[in-house]
């Protein structure tokens, strides 16, 4: 199955690639320096639109061709075949949500004075222990322990991050700004949602796989936009993570007999 997990990820990738690429010349080309404002029925906003629901249409029709693979429903079971240096990938995403955490914190008390910032990153730096131990606990045959605190904090991080997302754009009248980010931030949510199922025994295998594969998309995407460094490096972070646990539930599948 090793490559059929390398032929899905390797897909979203590529996607992805693409899709930071089309946001970067709309960000060059629609919205105007002096108001910030995007301009109406730019060719390049609906390029992008268009890639993006291809992306979730071909990705659905991908997803649906797995049906035939038998996927381990258990954790870690699910999550345990095929990656030898899982600790050293646990040991870069911690580290991705560890600086990006600092950096939001030092952010927050230095320029933004928010205090949705400063909890943010604070929550980024439980968020890299949960993530961490998530991970490692996957080369952990029959430890649930350290999924189901990583699920709980991971979850908890994202949704907070939605929030706190909402509220910096609410006042943003032009949603070009801030759509593809929430968007981004919303299916990582659903992704963990399903993650933490095979942890709390409420498994779904294609549901996890495509959105999943749907959020690192995203996040590759909105990349190409002008976050603060610290939520960027969390974004890095969550790429990883989630481009890694797709890899493995693939890769520990089987076909049916």
């Amino acid at each position: 199955m090793r490559k059929t997990s390398l032929k899905l990820c390797g897909f979203t990738v590529i996607m992805g690639i693409f899709g930071a690429f089309l946001r970067w010349v709309q960000n060059l080309n629609v919205f105007e320096a002096d108001t910030g404002l995007a301009a109406s029925h730019a060719p390049w906003s609906y390029a992008v639109a268009a890639f993006i629901l291809l992306f979730a249409v071909l990705l659905f029709v991908i997803i649906r061709k797995l049906r035939d693979l038998d996927f381990d429903l258990d954790f870690p079971e699910v999550y345990a075949k095929g990656v030898p240096f899982v600790r050293i990938m646990a040991g870069f995403v911690a580290a991705a949500l560890v600086i990006g955490g600092v950096l939001t914190l030092v952010r927050a008390i230095n320029i933004s004075k928010s205090a949705f910032d400063i909890i943010l990153g604070f929550f980024a730096l439980l968020c890299a222990v949960g993530a961490s131990s998530f991970l490692v606990s996957t080369a952990k045959p029959k430890q649930k322990n350290g999924g189901v605190f990583g699920a709980v904090t991971t979850v908890f991080f994202l949704c907070f991050w939605l929030i706190r997302a909402y509220k910096f754009s609410a006042s943003d009248p032009v949603v070009w700004h801030f759509a593809i980010r929430l968007l981004s931030i919303a299916a990582l949510v659903l992704a963990f949602y399903y993650i933490a199922g095979f942890v709390f025994n409420k498994p779904r295998p294609l549901a996890t796989l495509y959105f999943g594969q749907l959020a690192v998309f995203l996040c590759l995407i909105v990349l190409a936009d002008s976050y603060p460094i610290g939520e960027q490096l969390i974004t890095v972070g969550f790429i990883v993570q989630t481009l890694l646990l797709s890899f493995t539930q693939i890769n520990g599948s089987r076909k049916y007999d």
